[in-house]
Order: structure tokens, then sequence, then C-alpha cells
């Protein structure tokens, strides 16, 4: 096929395959994705100019243009997912890092609240230490030292509650 030949065709399929590329991409893009769509789908027409012979030249064009529209969608749509899943990882994070210091300082807080000796023996039950074992490092019984470490809790719900 010589290149007026392939000219007359193109000039012919030109306004049909925009027609089906602006269909396709009215939801997601405009004027000027179509066109280059169109131009994707006409170059790929004439690399298969010497296969053209015989062949219906605009059932051609059509499923090369909705082949070229689909995988524009697809690589768009990934895209488009992609970055809101990152932005929202981001922000999650963000979001997760500004809850955790403000818990953090609020629960500072609340234990300056509490006397110095249940302080020290709800710290010691919370980084796993038996009651035993507090009891002996503070000096107390061990029903003391249930009582010292019930109260703290119940002085901590109470923080929270906002009753104090």
């Amino acid at each position: 096929m010589q290149e007026t030949e392939f000219e007359h065709i193109a000039n012919a399929l030109r306004p049909l395959l925009l027609t089906v590329c602006q269909r396709f991409v009215s939801a997601t893009g405009g004027a000027m994705e179509a066109d280059d769509l169109v131009q994707e789908a006409l170059l790929r027409l004439w690399k298969m100019r010497d296969r053209l012979d015989g062949t219906n030249h605009e059932a051609l064009g059509v499923r090369i243009a909705k082949n070229l529209c689909i995988d524009h969608y697809r690589t768009s749509h990934i895209q488009a997912v992609s970055l809101t899943s990152e932005e929202a990882m981001a922000s999650e994070s963000a979001d997760q890092g500004l809850l955790a210091t403000d818990t953090k300082r609020w629960i500072d807080n609340a234990m300056r609240q509490l006397p110095s000796t249940q302080r020290t023996m709800l710290r010691m039950r919370s980084e796993g230490m038996s009651l035993d074992d507090i009891a002996a490092a503070c000096g107390v019984t061990k029903t003391s030292t249930k009582t010292m470490i019930s109260a703290a809790r119940r002085t901590l719900l109470k923080y929270i509650k906002g009753g104090i």
C-alpha cells in the first residue's frame, strides 16, 4: 500500500475513530486524550500497511482504537488507585503517629495524678512483673500491692471518664 492510499484511508477513518475514542475517554479524560489515542491507532495501522490489502480497514481501525482505549483506561485506573492507596496509607500513618503522641501525653498526665507509690506499682505491673516481685521491690505485702494497684486503676478510670 502506498502512502497516498493510506492517507486517503486514514482521512476517512479519523472521524469514526475519534468518535469511538471520545466515547471511551469521556468519563476519564478530554478531547486531547481521544485525539492522542486516534493518532496511536492510525500509527499502528500505518505499521501494518503491508498487510492491509483485502481487509476491512474500518473494522480493524475501530478494533485497534477500542483496544488502545481499554489499555489507556486500565493504566490510568491503576495509577489512580495506587496513588489513592499511597495517600491513604500516608494519611493513616500520620494520623496514627499524632494519635499515639497525644495518647502518650494524655496517659503521662493521668499517671502524674497518681501518688508516687501507686504510679510505681502500676508501671511495674504493666511491665509484666508479678505481684510478689512488686511487693518485694516496694517492701509491702502482696495484699497491699493488689489494693494499691486496684486503687491506681480506679483513679485512672475516673480520670478517663473526666471525674478528676
